[in-house]
């Protein structure tokens, strides 16, 4: 993740008291951010997304989620233009989007607001905006798309689904880009989609294992185990779907979990997550791994897909002889 850049080498009060700004203000900061857009011949539209799009009462912790379509996208990745909106942030740091790779610039201020922007290429927009059209008119095309971009656009309906509502639109990209292609159901996996996730999960486990096995926790924990963690929330959101046909969203990164998951593997995940040391690591992981099992296993059954029982009897026989007996962090 790039190294956050902040607009404040030290604190000043006075900066900070006029910049104040509470969540229940963010209508006011996006009339300002909208009119600025408007006034600005590089952005061609702007999309409000998440929870703040829809017209009831929105939590007052909820970030905003805009999206701004620009014919200079090098030019707004710099800080300066944030700067120039009223009022200014008290600091901003740029990610990667993990939909699209768009670079997104996260600007906080007074209240704290949290303001989310993502940055799309007229050209981008575009393309998008032709894409969810051509899956309105006609879903045979869906078949003749690569997985990788298949799974972009599933990525971004399901993100549209969650609320959206055009702020500003120059040339009519950003409706495109937002047309309903009717409700977006959450999909059960294919044998072969299902399959990859358990084998994907066996190889992690057994990786993480031999992390520990060295003692390097960091890595363990703050890189494979959070990989291990997307496998297990996957499969925990296939099994919703299998043994729930009315289920509607399961929104992403785990968000809402506890009401859309089984409660029985809600309350079990208290035993998954590790203590930074290798005794708790190693009982985390092993809890995390009988876990997925057995909701993996229920997935198949309700699937009619097939679980590799041998492959995770020899996964278990390899990370039972590499656990120490008896270890400590010591």
């Amino acid at each position: 993740m790039p190294q956050a850049q902040s607009r404040l080498a030290t604190y000043n009060p006075r900066l900070v008291a006029n910049t104040s700004i509470s969540p229940e203000q963010a209508g006011h900061y996006l009339d300002h951010f909208v009119a600025w857009c408007r006034a600005e011949r590089s952005v061609q539209g702007v999309i409000l997304l998440g929870s703040a799009a829809h017209d009831g009462a929105v939590d007052p912790l909820s970030d905003l989620d805009l999206m701004v379509i620009t014919s200079q996208r090098r030019r707004l990745s710099s800080l300066e233009w944030l700067d120039s909106i009223d009022p200014p942030p008290l600091f901003s740091w740029a990610y990667q989007s993990p939909v699209g790779g768009q670079t997104v610039r996260q600007a906080i201020y007074g209240g704290p607001l949290v303001v989310d922007i993502a940055l799309v290429s007229s050209v981008q927009a575009l393309l998008l905006g032709m894409a969810v059209l051509g899956l309105t008119q006609l879903s045979a095309l869906r078949r003749q798309l690569p997985v990788s971009l298949s799974l972009q656009l599933d990525a971004w309906l399901a993100i549209t689904g969650r609320g959206t509502k055009v702020l500003f639109d120059e040339h009519g990209l950003a409706k495109r880009m937002v047309a309903s292609v009717a409700d977006v159901a959450p999909k059960a996996p294919t044998q072969e989609v299902y399959l990859n996730n358990v084998h994907s999960l066996f190889g992690l486990i057994l990786w993480e294992s031999k992390q520990l096995v060295r003692h390097e926790l960091w890595m363990a924990l703050g890189t494979v185990d959070q990989q291990v963690k997307q496998c297990l929330l996957t499969m925990m959101e296939w099994h919703a779907i299998a043994t729930n046909p009315e289920l509607g969203d399961t929104w992403y990164g785990g968000r809402r979990v506890q009401e859309w998951a089984d409660p029985r593997w809600v309350a079990a995940l208290r035993e998954t997550w590790p203590t930074y040391d290798v005794e708790g690591a190693w009982d985390a992981l092993l809890a995390t791994f009988e876990l997925f099992s057995k909701v993996a296993k229920e997935t198949a059954e309700s699937l009619g897909h097939q679980y590799p029982v041998d492959e995770e009897l020899r996964v278990r026989t390899w990370i039972s002889a590499r656990r120490p007996v008896g270890s400590s962090d010591d």
